[in-house]
């Protein structure tokens, strides 16, 4: 059983960050432009700039992940009356709580991250490898790259973002044993 209410979590998550990515298609998009250049540059041209110039597109690609993942949380905790009244401590209490009675189904949701990476990040690199003439690969995985930072790599936050949403809402905060209330 806790099988299936982990996939039901998973795909309550998917299901709210896939309308979240269309209704905020321009903001995610937006937001993922910087690292679909820098990754499109980094994989065709990396070896000719200067380390300096690598290193800090790469330290730009983290950042602009970190405000995706900051903006998009924000989002969720906004638009849903239900967690916009919520404290910080309150939904560190209510995914706590969520661990706490229902493990499994939070551990599910690395088995199923662990497949959409094998399927959108592995499979298709290996394609790009195995099925593509050589001087073509570097071309193509450049674009493999850079359709994935606006596509896979932003809606993966987007989810794992569902998933804490959704934690949040299955649970109820822990509440106090009568020994802990009396303290």
């Amino acid at each position: 059983m806790a099988i299936l209410s982990g996939w039901r979590l998973s795909r309550d998550a998917a299901r709210w960050g896939g309308n979240l990515y269309l209704r905020r298609f321009g903001t995610v998009f937006g937001l993922s432009m910087l690292p679909t250049v820098q990754r499109f540059i980094a994989v065709r041209w990396s070896h000719d700039l200067p380390t300096s110039v690598n290193v800090t597109a790469e330290a730009a690609t983290g950042v602009s992940r970190v405000l995706l993942l900051y903006v998009v949380f924000k989002l969720a905790m906004r638009d849903d009356p239900r967690l916009a009244s919520l404290g910080r401590q309150d939904r560190w209490e209510r995914v706590s709580a969520f661990i706490e009675r229902r493990g499994g189904d939070f551990a599910l949701q690395f088995a199923v991250l662990g497949l959409a990476f094998v399927a959108f990040d592995t499979l298709p690199g290996l394609a790009v490898e195995h099925l593509l003439a050589e001087d073509a690969r570097e071309a193509a995985t450049a674009t493999l790259v850079s359709v994935k930072n606006p596509t896979v790599i932003a809606f993966t936050i987007i989810w794992m973002v569902g998933v804490a949403r959704q934690m949040m809402l299955s649970a109820e905060p822990r509440r106090p044993a009568p020994a802990e209330v009396a303290s």
